[in-house]
C-alpha cells in the first residue's frame, strides 16, 4: 500500500465504517425508524459539530439501520456543502 497523508487514511477508514454500516443493518420493514424529519435533525446537529448527538436513541437507531443510515447520509453531505446564507447590509 502506498503512503497515504493523514487526510487520506481518515477518509479510507470513514468509508470503511460507513460501508459496514450501510451493509450490516438491512431492517427491510423499517422497524423503529425515525422518518424523514428525524434524520434531517440529526443530520443539522451533525454538521454543526453537536457532540450530543451520540447519546440521542434516534442516533443509536441511525447507527444500526442500514436504511436510515443511508438517509442520514444523503441528508448530512448535503448540508455540509451548501453554503451558509449572505445577509445584506
Amino acid at each position: 500500500m502506498k503512503s497515504e497523508t493523514p487526510d487520506e487514511k481518515w477518509n479510507r477508514l470513514q468509508t470503511t465504517v460507513q460501508d459496514g454500516i450501510l451493509k450490516a443493518y438491512p431492517n427491510a420493514d423499517r422497524k423503529g425508524c425515525p422518518g424523514r424529519e428525524g434524520l434531517i435533525e440529526l443530520a443539522v446537529r451533525a454538521v454543526k459539530f453537536d457532540d450530543s448527538i451520540e447519546d440521542d436513541p434516534t442516533w443509536q437507531h441511525v447507527t444500526h439501520c442500514s436504511p436510515c443510515y443511508s438517509e442520514y447520509l444523503d441528508e448530512f453531505r448535503t448540508r455540509r456543502h451548501k453554503k451558509p446564507p449572505t445577509t445584506s447590509a
